[in-house]
């Protein structure tokens, strides 16, 4: 379903830090099944993949996403040994106003994709931009569109800057992040289960 080969043509960009876009990255020939089969999930946030239920489109969609291929591939455009890396999957379905901050991740991060599959996408807010700083309004790469098969990925260092502008509704995106090792992840699981239990006690 991913088409690996539309990637591994991708040239890495390297302003305002070492980054790869794509569109097209899925066929349209799919579009229709996976937004049937996307998660349906009514929280705003990430949510990790194993809490979702989803149908098999998806499914496909996720069986791509932890091939080794992909991390290869990924990971040489971003000069990150990424194969053996332990890996999350985190899917977001709605936005809210507070999220898309300027951040620049944590240091158990190594490097960071994202898949979009929305219909469409115009204007700024939600839009991804990479940035040379914590000022959304400042230098940086022009917005990256949510739209159906649009790509992003970055490694993760201590000037990878990223966010977008406020957005509020729908936004689907799958995200996939490599850690640095086994504790990370385990660190990194137990903050998502915290968080989701909060959500869930308060909303």
């Amino acid at each position: 379903m991913l088409r690996l080969d539309v990637l591994a043509e991708r040239p890495t960009t390297t302003a305002p830090f070492p980054h790869l876009t794509a569109e097209g990255l899925l066929g349209e020939a799919e579009k229709a099944q996976l937004a049937r089969d996307f998660p349906d999930e009514s929280k705003t946030g990430f949510f990790p993949v194993g809490e979702l239920s989803y149908g098999p489109a998806f499914q496909r969609l996720l069986d791509d996403l932890n091939a080794p291929e992909f991390s290869r591939i990924v990971g040489e455009k971003l000069d990150r040994d990424l194969v053996d890396r332990p890996k999350m999957i985190v899917v977001r379905k709605w936005s809210a106003t507070k999220d898309g901050r300027p951040h620049t991740d944590g240091q158990d991060k190594v490097a960071t994709a994202l898949v979009y599959l929305n219909d469409d996408w115009s204007g700024d807010g939600g839009a991804l931009r990479f940035l040379e700083g914590p000022d959304l309004d400042g230098p940086g790469t022009a917005p990256i569109p949510a739209r159906y098969g649009g790509f992003a990925a970055f490694a993760r260092a201590e000037d990878s800057w990223h966010g977008h502008k406020p957005f509020a509704g729908e936004r689907r995106v799958v995200q996939v992040f490599w850690l640095k090792d086994e504790d990370a992840a385990a660190r990194k699981t137990k903050r998502h289960k915290r968080t989701h239990f909060f959500k869930a006690l308060f909303g």
